[in-house]
């Protein structure tokens, strides 16, 4: 009977885990807290897409907590070079997120903040990474120029049995071109040549 219920207890907090946050109050709370975490202005789409299509805040509680969060004055609503629409905290959205942050639990906290920063990070990298995938008849080439503002770092071309393993690739460079760009460094710094075996000259 113990068992039982045990399993039954987490089956339950399995399925919880598995849910988006559907509390405003949560909602409000999660995403002062991102902001607070990644502490840069986010755009509506991007913040949509960390929360709702990562599929952390349901739909209609994110929309509701965006509003409550501006009519409150925990964010401002503003526009940057891009015409894009961002959200920024202000003091009172800092202490909600420093106050308030056990009122949801740590492993959404975790969830929305590390959603964020990796997005932020891949949206940032393809400022300065550009991938191009150009099929062939036997194949497809990979493309990858990474740029310092109007220099070029590196211009890459490599060969890929098909476009899945290319794209597969160009994700992984994606994720952190810096790193890929030293390693294409190193590696050729510590290439040399095979050396020749001359025992029986």
């Amino acid at each position: 009977m113990k068992k039982q219920m045990r399993d039954e207890n987490l089956m339950k907090i399995s399925e919880l885990a598995d849910r988006s946050v559907t509390d405003s109050s949560v909602a409000n709370v999660l995403l002062c807290y991102m902001l607070y975490r990644v502490k840069v202005p986010l755009e509506s789409e991007l913040l949509y897409d960390i929360a709702v299509t990562g599929g952390i805040i349901n739909y209609f509680t994110f929309q509701d907590a965006l509003q409550s969060l501006q009519t409150n004055g925990s964010v401002t609503v503003n526009t940057n070079e891009k015409g894009e629409t961002t959200y920024t905290l202000t003091e009172k959205g800092v202490d909600c997120a420093r106050r308030l942050k056990t009122f949801a639990a740590k492993s959404y906290r975790d969830h929305i903040v590390l959603a964020a920063k990796r997005e932020i990070a891949r949206r940032r990298n393809r400022d300065d990474v550009k991938i191009d995938y150009i099929p062939l008849e036997n194949g497809c080439h990979l493309r990858v120029q990474i740029t310092d503002q109007s220099i070029t770092l590196l211009d890459l071309t490599l060969f890929t049995p098909d476009r899945k393993q290319a794209e597969m690739l160009g994700e992984k460079i994606l994720s952190n071109p810096s790193v890929f760009y030293n390693q294409v460094l190193e590696a050729a710094m510590h290439n040399e040549a095979e050396p020749l075996d001359l025992s029986d000259n």
